[in-house]
């Protein structure tokens, strides 16, 4: 495990987006490798997002949002998450694009051209936010100084998503 000099844990909300073909077991793999990083503390349930009105499975996402607690450095983190993040493969293989964002790193409040935290639409896009609320739901945002669990309660609704499975099974490694 990489780990800063203070040996401090730190918590996270890390946002995972990956193709639905060939998404599970993709995500089942990113979260062994971010398991010899640290420890998934929660996992939300998985959204499967459309990306167009047809409501095309070919072209949905799964999405889902975990919690994290590391002894990495914000910096190691960020890169820990952008080298899990891949450009996939075209067509119908087994291989997904991964799309990860760090939302938050304790309460960090930072603004650099590298990363913004907590992450700017944490709280505006309705699927990311009761995906968030769900795994850690009592994190207090330090700008808005509310819980996720109540901001969530005021977010729109989601209409382009839709409940797809249970989060903990990906996490049955």
């Amino acid at each position: 495990m990489v780990s800063n000099n203070s040996g401090a844990l730190h918590n996270s909300l890390i946002w995972i987006a990956l193709d639905l073909m060939g998404g599970e077991d993709k995500s089942r793999e990113i979260l062994r490798k971010m398991s010899e990083c640290g420890e998934i503390i929660e996992i939300s349930s998985i959204y499967k997002r459309y990306t167009s009105d047809a409501r095309n499975d070919l072209s949905a996402r799964i999405e889902f949002v975990i919690r994290f607690e590391t002894t990495m450095s914000v910096e190691q983190h960020l890169h820990l998450v952008l080298s899990l993040c891949d450009e996939g493969s075209s067509g119908l293989v087994q291989r997904s694009h991964v799309e990860m964002i760090l939302l938050t790193y304790d309460d960090t409040i930072l603004m650099s051209p590298r990363l913004t935290l907590p992450y700017p639409q944490l709280h505006t896009d309705a699927l990311i936010i009761r995906c968030a609320a769900e795994a850690w739901g009592q994190y207090e945002h330090p700008i808005y100084q509310k819980t996720l669990s109540e901001i969530s309660k005021t977010a729109r609704t989601v209409r382009d998503a839709e409940f797809y499975k249970q989060g903990k099974s990906l996490i049955d490694f």
